[in-house]
């Protein structure tokens, strides 16, 4: 087995759209460079990728043996805009796909709380509802589950410090996306030194010219990646996925390779 990239105490990690297959063939790939896999869930009426209770089992047993971790993305996001019945649902989602994936027992679960518009500084035109529909639902999710601390709210296209103290409240933890950092023009080194101590996944992707993300590697400035490296080497372990697909996560692997 090659030598898996790691920088000190930050390990790397691939999502589980890497190779064609299932989730095993996609561990087995990841497992050759990387130590942990980021499985990317969907569930829509056309579609949808939610492995059985079965499947799940022979996957915790077949990352064992690959000596690798998983961290699930839930396919529903917390959608506070859409009336209370809309919300209790996507909650009741999360929930029980928490539920199925218990006996994987992940190292992080990353979860969307999504504003009511996209796009902008702020995640509500009322700030104060959204906030207190936030709470809600964060405090539902942590105390149902009982493993809030591994529950990561992912930063997304608005200022986090809207959700940021919700977070902490219901003591969930952070996924803080890098390259979402970078797409919405975010001051990264500040940004990571506030969330970092509270910080379990990062998410790492290139951004092009023209604002598309979740592009490999080579689209993300080089000594901004050697500065966030050298923040996240902390002595804390904490995972950083690039959140990339098919060929993109090879040529990320390659921008990785030339820092060690």
């Amino acid at each position: 087995m090659a030598q898996r990239l790691k920088f000190g105490s930050l390990r790397l990690g691939g999502t589980s759209w890497v190779v064609a297959g299932d989730l095993a063939d996609n561990a087995r790939e990841l497992s050759k460079e990387v130590s942990d896999m980021e499985i990317v869930l969907f569930d829509t009426e056309q579609a949808s990728n939610i492995p059985s209770a079965d499947e799940i089992l022979r996957l915790k047993e077949l990352c064992g043996e690959l000596d690798i971790s998983c961290t699930v993305h839930f396919p529903t996001d917390l959608c506070l805009s859409q009336g209370k019945k809309q919300q209790n649902a996507c909650e009741d989602k999360c929930l029980e796909i928490a539920e199925l994936f218990a006996p994987l027992e992940p190292f992080a679960w990353i979860l969307h709380l999504n504003g009511d518009i996209r796009g902008e500084e702020v995640p509500s035109e009322n700030i104060e509802r959204w906030r207190a529909l936030a709470h809600s639902s964060l405090n539902r999710i942590a105390v149902q589950t009982g493993f809030s601390q591994k529950i990561c709210v992912e930063t997304l296209d608005y200022n986090f410090s809207y959700a940021y103290d919700i977070v902490l409240q219901n003591g969930l933890s952070i996924c803080t996306d890098v390259g979402h950092l970078v797409r919405y023009r975010r001051d990264v080194t500040v940004s990571l030194q506030k969330y970092l101590p509270h910080t379990r996944v990062l998410h790492i992707h290139g951004v092009k010219a023209d604002g598309t993300d979740h592009a490999d590697m080579s689209y993300f400035d080089t000594e901004l990646l050697r500065k966030v490296l050298t923040l996240c080497d902390d002595g804390s372990e904490r995972v950083m996925s690039m959140e990339v697909f098919e060929e993109d996560y090879y040529k990320s692997l390659e921008v990785f390779r030339k820092l060690l």
